[in-house]
């Protein structure tokens, strides 16, 4: 890699930063080249934009790719299809392929083995928390005649499935010009210039809203985006006010965001307040670092069936065929009924067994409810209201149940009972 690198650079006046994007581009053409001419080191790399479609395949076959290397180190993200190539050769020697069956498995067998695109695009999306703003340029200006279309984007970190997409078109267009919805999990590709995408589809064409209408407007024109120009404008979150506000700007009927106005405690309007301002602080005090648990996992149930298990999934082992995790959260905003909260209770439900989790958690601005495998999670074990969780007492009670070693502790201790 490092003869490639420096011929790269045969100007030698390049950054990493411009080596990284002349790389990027020519992927497919500069990984051909190599592959052929040294088919025993280098294998060509068709997964632009696709790397989790690579990491399912790694997973399945227990292929050892490398750590992804950070957003800045271009250097690094160039040296990684080395890493790449170099776990490939391992996987090819321990299976006695030549080179050309390993491209035969990469991009024939393995990729329809996990499901083909079944395994990380989602065709029944939950409902949507958020809305970003992304760019495009004039020339994706008829992607939205499509309703077909699936597109790979650059997103915010925070964009989870069934989001709300609003795409704005640079110059000379300057418009808000559509609405689509992510229908993949976020995810990081070390080869995509912008390290951080989705997956976008069933775009929406509503009437444009031109630069100049929001500049205008007396909601629109306050917001920072607007203030400066549009400039950045790819991944800018978008509260569902605005978001509302911005369909009715445009006169369109499609559903609006859902939120709740409460003057006593508006901070938790959406879901996700309440999973950022309520949920992730309550995992951290329970013991679990960010790294313990995951929002929303795309698993596979069965034949290469798959299902999008939303919300919060602690300890997650995803082993081919077989899934597990210690408990999951589900969140919403609020529940101020039985029969709402019954409703989320058999929507965990589901998921819980799913996951052979051992909990089901609860979660909304109200507090938390826990229930148990031991009844199929139908009776609440713990009831707690979130000022209820400041006492210590009743904190405790909750983390000698579902706190960070905990379960592991009485899983171990139950099966020594019964050998006894």
């Amino acid at each position: 890699m490092d003869t490639f690198y420096q011929g790269l650079n045969d100007s030698g006046a390049m950054t990493d930063n411009q080596l990284f994007s002349e790389f990027s581009e020519g992927m497919a053409y500069y990984t051909t080249f190599l592959a052929m001419e040294f088919p025993e080191l280098f294998v060509p790399y068709y997964f632009q934009y696709n790397y989790n479609v690579l990491e399912k395949i790694s997973n399945e076959f227990d292929i050892a790719l490398p750590t992804i290397p950070v957003k800045r180190d271009y250097k690094g993200r160039i040296y990684h299809y080395g890493g790449i190539c170099t776990a490939l050769y391992d996987f090819r020697l321990k299976y006695n392929m030549t080179p050309y069956e390993l491209c035969a498995f990469l991009y024939d067998f393995a990729p329809k083995y996990i499901g083909g695109t079944d395994s990380y695009i989602i065709k029944s999306l939950p409902e949507p928390k958020s809305a970003f703003f992304i760019g495009g340029s004039k020339n994706d200006a008829f992607l939205d005649d499509d309703s077909d279309i699936i597109s790979c984007w650059q997103c915010n970190p925070d964009t989870r499935a069934g989001d709300l997409i609003v795409m704005y078109l640079r110059s000379p267009i300057s418009a808000v010009d559509s609405i689509w919805r992510s229908v993949s999990l976020g995810f990081n590709d070390p080869f995509f210039y912008y390290y951080r995408c989705t997956y976008i589809a069933r775009p929406k064409k509503i009437n444009r809203i031109t630069q100049k209408q929001l500049q205008k407007d007396s909601i629109a024109k306050d917001l920072p985006i607007v203030r400066k120009n549009m400039q950045g404008i790819n991944g800018v979150e978008l509260y569902p006010s605005i978001y509302n506000h911005l369909l009715d700007m445009a006169k369109s009927d499609l559903p609006r965001l859902e939120y709740v106005v409460d003057e006593t405690e508006g901070i938790y309007a959406r879901e996700k307040d309440v999973e950022d301002q309520l949920i992730k602080p309550f995992l951290e005090k329970l013991g679990y670092t960010e790294s313990e648990y995951q929002q929303q996992l795309y698993i596979e149930i069965g034949n290469h069936n798959h299902a999008l298990i939303p919300d919060f999934v602690i300890h997650p082992v995803l082993n081919p065929g077989h899934q597990s995790a210690d408990f999951l959260v589900e969140a919403k905003i609020t529940i101020p009924s039985g029969k709402l909260l019954e409703e989320a209770k058999t929507q965990a439900r589901g998921y819980a067994k799913l996951l052979n989790a051992r909990y089901s958690v609860i979660a909304a601005k109200e507090g938390v409810w826990i229930s148990t495998v031991d009844d199929d999670y139908s009776k609440d074990v713990l009831v707690f209201s979130w000022a209820e969780l400041k006492n210590e007492d009743n904190f405790f009670t909750v983390f000698k149940l579902i706190g960070n070693g905990k379960i592991k502790k009485k899983y171990d201790a139950a099966r020594h009972k019964t050998s006894v």
